[in-house]
């Protein structure tokens, strides 16, 4: 029987460690508002230099089975190339 697809949100944090940008936590969300609220607020908040906001369609969990991840916000210092990755 065929999975049926899963959209999964979730916020990439980024933070500094020894003065260079290294990824922090990620966190899973509820919807596309959900990401981009949280993400805005963890850089605004201090609790971290940047985030980023994600959509993935995933098929099969157990083997990271899925589409690659689209960019849905940005906040904050980010790794270079991932604004690239923004749909607009």
């Amino acid at each position: 029987m065929p999975l049926k697809p899963i959209v999964a949100y979730g916020v990439q944090l980024f933070v500094l460690l020894k003065g260079r940008l290294a990824q922090g936590r990620y966190i899973e969300c509820n919807g596309v508002s959900d990401a981009c609220k949280i993400a805005e607020e963890k850089v605004r908040t201090g609790r971290a230099v940047g985030a980023a906001a994600f959509t993935r369609t995933v098929v099969d969990p157990d083997f990271d089975d899925g589409s690659d991840p689209i960019t849905l916000a940005i906040f904050g210092k980010v790794p270079p190339g991932l604004a690239d990755q923004l749909p607009f």
